[in-house]
């Protein structure tokens, strides 16, 4: 990556490029909760959904704060939610490790903090399962007045 701040583009285009990587993750997107709840009933499953929550800068240093779900829908015929929940589990700390182990330029640019999680059971319309992360991506910031646009 180019020696500039990183932008929320950056770090949507960083998941996108995650999931699409990964074998199971069938889609992902970004934005607001109500936009997750509306946009959730044409999404290919397994989901991944990025809501932000906060931007922080700090000194030389900015924060971005996320929500990041992983959800499914469980099959019919299988009875209970438990592989639901265990694999959409699993996605989360797949995208953690994606991030922190994978390319050794990304590693160098930001860092990427799984905070906690939490099951989310029978939300947004009483379809899907999942899991909701808090995670926070940590990079250098520089403001600069040099780069005001005149």
């Amino acid at each position: 990556m180019a020696n500039v701040n990183l932008t929320y583009r950056d770090v949507v285009d960083a998941f996108q490029s995650a999931c699409d990587a990964h074998l199971q993750i069938a889609s992902f997107d970004q934005g607001t909760i109500d936009y997750l709840d509306a946009s959730s009933q044409d999404r290919l499953f397994p989901y991944i959904y990025l809501r932000p929550l906060s931007a922080v800068v700090n000194e030389r240093v900015k924060t971005y704060n996320f929500e990041l779900y992983s959800l499914d829908i469980p099959k019919v015929s299988a009875g209970n939610n438990i592989d639901v929940v265990t694999n959409t589990e699993t996605y989360i700390y797949d995208l953690m490790a994606w991030f922190n182990f994978g390319p050794a330029s990304r590693q160098q640019y930001y860092e990427v903090v799984l905070n906690n999680a939490a099951p989310v059971n029978e939300a947004f319309q009483d379809r899907m399962f999942g899991w909701v992360a808090n995670v926070n991506i940590t990079t250098p910031f520089n403001l600069n007045y040099c780069n005001y646009p005149e």
